[in-house]
């Protein structure tokens, strides 16, 4: 029979591209991954590594069975993590998630599946969301929160053999200094912000392409935009007084009282949230239940510091043009 931690021994080498970093993540020595890479090539009666330098790399026969064994691994693994009872919500679901997801849909869900699911354990890892869909396909995850921006700009990475549920939508607003003209205006357009200095993240970041990408109008203000990768550090250069910028609601908090939040008229002003699991965990009342509670913490984060006009305005729009607010920015 072959060992299935055997395989896991040379998968882990494949995606980690060493003996010793393999051993670091399975909490082995790296004379345990060798002795198991060994009882493979016996069992097969091939090499499966090569020397080079110091390092290692895989032979064509090893690739070939980690393609073939990488699915039973994860198969197992699941069955290890599974409850025994389809109506239970207990176990481990390892989600890996962008830095305003946690914020605003990782916390706020650990925080009431302790009391709704005491059997539950969510195990949270921040990443982007790219790096994030490929450690699920790799079967180190078992979930991610994932985005996509407007309507123009797809995926860069989306593995067909996962499955997908889309939480909700997370809204874009102009951020403003309080002083400013539009500040008190129910809606604006991207546009009419062109006279204005800005304040971005870098143009490369899928947020500063939908900007830079969104108006020809924009190009010369956002070539001379102040350039923040964290969105509290944007924040901060519309509280002084010294640019506007656009961010989404999930994960912004509470924003102070020299800030204003107006909603961008913008068709295309939101990006989709999503939720990737393998197909085996799509099927588990676990996964239901995690999908149920980040869809709640979404729409919390959409009211949030919203009042009532802004509200029935939002769900008002909603109502009268969900195509136009539902045809898909980076932290």
């Amino acid at each position: 029979m072959i060992d299935p931690i055997s395989i896991r021994a040379l998968i882990a080498i494949a995606d980690h591209g060493s003996v010793a970093e393999a051993a670091r993540v399975l909490g082995y020595t790296p004379p345990n991954i060798s002795q198991h890479v060994r009882k493979l090539e016996s069992h097969f009666g091939t090499p499966l590594v090569e020397r080079v330098g110091r390092g290692v790399v895989l032979t064509p026969a090893a690739l070939t069975l980690v393609g073939r064994g990488r699915p039973l691994v994860d198969g197992l693994e699941q069955l290890r993590r599974a409850p025994l009872h389809d109506d239970e919500v207990k176990g481990v679901i390892r989600v890996g998630a962008f830095p305003t997801a946690v914020c605003g849909l990782l916390i706020p869900t650990i925080t009431r599946a302790a009391t709704s699911f005491p059997g539950l354990r969510i195990e949270p890892y921040e990443m982007e969301a790219d790096a994030a869909l490929q450690a699920l396909a790799r079967g180190t995850l078992d979930a991610v929160i994932h985005k996509s921006w407007g309507a123009s700009i797809p995926d860069e990475y989306e593995p067909r053999s996962l499955h997908r549920t889309e939480l909700g939508i997370d809204t874009l607003d102009a951020l403003v200094p309080a002083t400013h003209v539009l500040a008190n205006r129910g809606r604006v357009f991207l546009r009419e912000l062109a006279s204005d200095q800005w304040a971005i993240s870098p143009r490369h970041d899928p947020y500063g392409r939908w900007i830079a990408s969104h108006d020809p109008s924009l190009l010369t203000p956002l070539g001379h935009a102040f350039q923040a990768a964290e969105f509290q550090t944007l924040t901060r250069y519309v509280e002084a007084g010294l640019a506007v910028t656009v961010m989404p609601r999930l994960g912004r908090g509470t924003l102070s009282a020299s800030v204003r939040a107006v909603p961008l008229a913008d068709p295309d002003a939101y990006r989709k949230i999503h939720l990737y699991v393998r197909p085996i965990t799509a099927r588990s009342q676990v996964a239901e239940a995690v999908t149920a509670m980040f869809k709640d913490a979404l729409q919390n984060e959409e009211h949030r510091d919203r009042d009532p006009i802004d509200r029935a305005e939002d769900e008002q729009d909603a109502e009268e043009h969900p195509a136009g607010r539902r045809s898909g920015l980076e932290a």
